[in-house]
C-alpha cells in the first residue's frame, strides 16, 4: 500500500508539472527535431547537393571515388541501409499496402540488375554502384524513416537557401549564355522568325517544387505576399528555358488545384477568390518580367515563336516531334528482337559510352522517351508492373486525397503525384507514358513515401 501511494504520488508530480510548463515551452518541444532525424535529413540533402553538382561552390572532381561513382552513392546506401536497420521504426509504413506496387518493382529491378550483370559479363561489385539512378529509388525508405521522425520541415529548410541560390544563377546563365553553374549545357537555339535566344539545359534545385508549393499554399490557406517574390523567382528560370512540357505541366498543375480545392470547399466564392490570387500572380510576373528581365521583349517573342515552332513540329512531324517518333520506332524494334518477356535488361551502354551510331540512337531514346524505353529494357514483363504501379497510385492518390481532412505539406505532395501521373499518362508532350522509367522510380520515391504516411494516418496534420 505505501508503494502505492508513492508511485501515485510521483505520477501526480510529473502531471503537475507537465500542467505548469507555458505553451510556449510545449510549443518549443513540439518544435524540437532530434539528432537522429536530422542526422537523416542530412543525408538526404548531400545526396541532392552532390548530384547536382554542388552549384560549383566545390569542384565536383572532389566527388568522384571512381569513374562516374561520387560519395553520394555510398550515402545512399549507406543511409539505406541505417533505414533498414531501424525499420521497427517505421513499421507501419513499411508493411503498408500502398508500398506493395513499388516493393515489387524494386524486387524486379534486384533480378533484372543480377542478369544482366551475369549476361553482359560486369563486375558484379562495380556495375552495382554505378547503377545510382536505377537504385535511388530505394531512397523510399530513408524517406519513410525521415517523415516518422517528423525531419521533412528540417530538410525543407535546408533545401530552400540552395534553391534560391541555384534559380538566381540559372538566370544569369539563361541572360549571359555563361554557365554560372556545373553540369549544366547551354546553347544558342533559333526559333521561327530567325529570334536567337540562350536556353540552358539543366536543373535549378526544386525550385518547381517550392513554385506549386506557394501556389498550393495560396490556393488552399492564405496569400501571403512576402512570398511572391520567391514565386516569381523560381518560374522565370522555367520560362526561359523554354521548355513547352514544362510550360503545359505547371498550367495543368495550377488548374487541378483550383479544381481540386473549390471540389473539397464546394464554394463557388472560394473559387473566385482563388481566381484573383492566380490573376495577381500573373500580372505581378508579367510586371517582374519586362521591369527587371534584361532584353524582355526578344523573350517574350521567342516565347511566343516557341509556341508557333511546336504547332508546326506536330503538323508537320519534324523537330523534337519527328526525333521522338524515330525514337520510339527504335525502342520497339529492339524490344522485338530482343528477348520478349525481359528485355535487353540493363545495358552497359546506361553507365559507359554508347560505342556505335546504333548504340547512340538507342541511348538517346532511352533518355527521351518513358514507356518504349521501360518495354525495350525491362521486357513486357517490367511494362506491365509500370502500368500496374501507374494505375494503383493514381487510385490511391485520389483516394487519399477524397479523404484527407488537413490540407497540409503531405497533401501537396499527394496531389502533386497525382496530378504527375496524370500528365504522364495521358498529356505529356515527351510521350512519356509512365511514371516509372529506366531509372525506375526514383523521381517519385518520396511521394510514394508521403502517400503511404497519408494512408496510414489520416488524422494527422503534418504542419511546417
Amino acid at each position: 500500500m505505501v508503494v502505492r501511494i508513492s508511485n501515485n504520488f510521483k505520477v501526480r508530480h510529473r502531471l503537475n508539472q507537465n500542467l505548469n510548463k507555458s505553451f510556449s515551452e510545449i510549443l518549443e518541444e513540439k518544435k524540437h527535431i532530434p539528432f537522429n532525424s536530422k542526422a537523416v535529413a542530412w543525408c538526404i540533402f548531400l545526396i541532392f547537393f552532390i548530384e547536382n553538382g554542388t552549384l560549383g561552390l566545390i569542384p565536383k572532381e572532389l566527388y568522384f571515388i571512381y569513374r562516374n561513382i561520387r560519395i553520394s552513392d555510398f550515402i545512399i546506401y549507406g543511409v539505406t541501409f541505417y533505414s533498414l536497420f531501424n525499420v521497427k521504426e517505421f513499421a507501419r509504413l513499411y508493411d503498408s499496402k500502398i508500398l506493395i506496387p513499388a516493393k515489387l518493382l524494386l524486387v524486379y529491378l534486384v533480378l533484372q540488375f543480377i542478369a544482366s550483370a551475369i549476361l553482359y559479363q560486369q563486375n558484379f561489385i562495380e556495375y552495382f554502384f554505378r547503377l545510382k539512378g536505377v537504385w535511388s529509388s530505394v531512397l523510399i525508405f530513408p524517406f519513410l524513416l525521415l517523415l516518422k521522425r517528423r525531419g521533412l520541415t528540417y530538410l525543407i529548410k535546408l533545401i530552400l537557401p540552395v534553391a534560391i541560390v541555384s534559380n538566381i544563377l540559372y538566370i544569369l546563365s539563361a541572360l549571359t549564355g555563361i554557365a554560372f553553374m556545373p553540369d549544366i549545357g547551354i546553347e544558342k537555339a533559333t526559333f521561327t522568325g530567325g529570334l536567337k535566344v540562350y536556353r540552358v539545359y539543366g536543373g535549378t534545385f526544386f525550385g518547381e517544387l517550392f513554385f506549386l508549393g506557394y501556389i498550393y499554399q495560396w490556393i488552399t490557406g492564405k496569400f501571403r505576399f512576402h512570398q511572391l517574390f520567391l514565386a516569381i523567382l523560381f518560374i522565370i528560370p522555367h520560362i526561359l528555358a523554354f521548355g513547352r512540357a514544362a510550360w503545359i505541366f505547371f498550367a495543368f498543375s495550377i488548374i487541378i488545384m483550383l479544381f481540386w480545392n473549390s471540389f473539397k470547399t464546394k464554394g463557388f466564392k472560394v473559387f473566385l477568390r482563388q481566381g484573383i490570387i492566380i490573376t495577381v500572380f500573373g500580372a505581378m510576373l508579367v510586371y517582374a518580367f519586362t521591369k527587371f528581365i534584361p532584353g524582355s521583349e526578344t523573350f517574350t517573342e521567342a516565347i511566343e515563336a516557341r509556341i508557333i515552332q511546336g504547332q508546326e513540329d506536330v503538323e508537320y512531324k519534324e523537330g523534337t516531334y519527328e526525333t521522338r517518333l524515330a525514337n520510339i520506332g527504335a525502342l520497339i524494334d529492339l524490344w522485338q528482337s530482343s528477348n520478349i518477356l525481359f528485355g535487353i535488361g540493363m545495358h552497359p551502354m546506361w553507365v559507359i559510352k554508347p560505342i556505335t551510331e546504333e548504340e547512340n540512337i538507342y541511348a538517346w531514346g532511352f533518355s527521351d522517351v518513358g514507356w518504349t524505353s521501360v518495354l525495350a529494357a525491362y521486357g513486357l514483363v517490367g511494362f506491365l508492373l509500370a502500368i500496374v504501379f501507374q494505375i494503383f497510385y493514381t487510385i490511391f492518390s485520389f483516394k487519399v486525397l477524397r479523404m484527407s481532412v488537413y490540407n497540409d505539406i503531405l497533401i501537396y505532395f499527394v496531389l502533386s503525384f497525382l496530378i504527375r501521373l496524370i500528365f504522364d499518362s495521358v498529356i505529356n508532350y515527351s510521350y512519356k507514358g509512365l511514371t516509372v522509367g529506366l531509372w525506375g522510380f526514383a523521381p517519385v520515391a518520396f511521394n510514394i513515401a508521403v502517400l503511404a504516411y497519408k494512408y496510414e494516418f489520416p488524422d494527422e496534420e503534418y504542419k511546417l
